[in-house]
């Protein structure tokens, strides 16, 4: 029996910044291209041991997505439950990681992650790293942060003026490795030819409000995207890294596969 799939052409675009304040880099992101995947993380720990952890954590979640859902005829709903999993796996690793040398004891990192599948994107994360979605010129935020200030916005304990500054905004509820276990975050979303998904770090979230980010999509050159955020914050000050991954859908069409469904 034949079976329309839906497939996209995309164009990704990303930048990691250091910034204008911290040592080293501790955000890394990563793409499978003939997957139509990306993954992004922000690392926390000393002795560069966040570096390590969002490397390590990009790169194996990457290679399990390649191994295990590249190329298979599974529906969403298995497709999300499998990057729930793997989700699960990088953190396992993470903390095993973590365990193995003194210096990196304690160490973690964010993560956030999206894919094309047939049926539309599905996007996972950890954190407070975030993943929006930019379609006729409105910018929506699609993850819900995992952050001890969001905690206190959804139970009504602050207001939107008094978040604005609130001393402990970065502390974050879930991450990857710092526990053996962590619940992942994983949906999905419609798409639509036209739309703009964005990746991004706190580095760019902290110091760009919602407005300022709509307004830069809204009027700069699709290739430029990325730089003129990753600018704007390094005029707010770069206190810390950043990071912003793009991803625009320039087309979709429709192929039929004799291929039975699994």
């Amino acid at each position: 029996m034949a079976h329309p799939l839906i497939h996209y052409k995309i164009a990704i675009y990303g930048t990691s910044d250091i910034g204008l304040v911290r040592q080293n880099n501790e955000d890394f992101w990563a793409q499978v291209p003939e997957e139509q995947f990306c993954a992004l993380a922000d690392g926390m720990g000393g002795h560069q041991a966040g570096e390590i952890a969002a490397k390590e954590a990009v790169s194996r979640l990457c290679q399990l997505f390649h191994e295990q859902v590249a190329s298979s005829s599974k529906t969403m709903e298995e497709t999300k439950r499998i990057l729930y999993v793997l989700i699960q796996e990088v953190n396992s690793f993470i903390f095993r990681m973590g365990r193995e040398r003194e210096m990196w004891h304690g160490m973690g990192t964010t993560l956030c992650c999206l894919c094309f599948h047939p049926e539309g994107l599905i996007y996972g994360h950890v954190g407070d790293s975030r993943i929006y979605r930019f379609r006729r010129s409105q910018l929506m935020q699609l993850t819900h942060d995992h952050s001890l200030l969001r905690e206190m916005l959804d139970l009504g304990q602050l207001n939107s003026q008094q978040a604005s500054e609130f001393a402990y905004k970065n502390i974050i509820t879930r991450a990857i490795g710092t526990e053996p276990y962590v619940e992942p975050s994983v949906q999905n979303a419609s798409v639509e030819v036209e739309d703009l998904f964005m990746m991004c770090s706190d580095g760019l979230t902290d110091l760009l409000s919602h407005d300022e980010m709509e307004q830069i999509l809204s009027c700069t050159p699709e290739v430029e995207m990325h730089k003129q955020l990753v600018k704007r914050a390094k005029l707010r000050g770069g206190y810390d890294n950043i990071t912003v991954v793009l991803v625009k859908v320039q087309d979709k069409y429709e192929i039929t596969t004799d291929l039975p469904r699994l």
